[in-house]
């Protein structure tokens, strides 16, 4: 019975410092994230809805834009010119340009409420608005690729 004891406390020791270590993993990502340019995407029902691409100076963004950009409700792809759909586009821009300027992983999170930092308003026929944890997907995608180049 002793024995069964000994084997429960290192196997709660072992899952107690293996917690600790992650968790502090997770408050030093920031000064590990690599200086160069990161590209990503997300995809969905096989279609590619966002691609984009942006550089970190020390953790800091210092570029950001869209290589695509394409929604199917409502419908409209980065190169659209005609209103309201433009203004989906703009608002998709105005949200990604809300990081460049500022550390990476302390503002990623603002994107989760879009509403605080867009600015260009869509007409009220369309009521179209942006979904930003697309462009959230994309950049933990590209963290997770790594460097596209240096």
């Amino acid at each position: 019975m002793k024995y069964l004891s000994l084997i429960h406390i290192s196997v709660l020791v072992f899952i107690g410092s293996l917690l600790s270590s992650c968790t502090g993993q997770t408050k030093g990502v920031q000064k590990s994230l690599e200086d160069g340019t990161y590209r990503g995407g997300f995809m969905d029902e096989g279609t590619i809805q966002v691609n984009l691409e942006f550089t970190l100076e020390s953790g800091i963004v210092t570029e950001a834009s869209f290589r695509h950009l394409v929604g199917a409700d409502p419908a409209y792809y980065l190169d659209v010119e005609d209103e309201p759909y433009r203004s989906v586009v703009r608002q998709y821009d105005d949200a990604l340009q809300h990081l460049v300027g500022k550390p990476l992983l302390d503002h990623l999170p603002d994107l989760y409420h879009p509403e605080t930092i867009v600015r260009t308003e869509v007409d009220g026929y369309s009521a179209a608005t942006i979904r930003s944890n697309k462009i959230i997907s994309s950049i933990r995608d590209a963290l997770n690729r790594g460097v596209y180049s240096y």
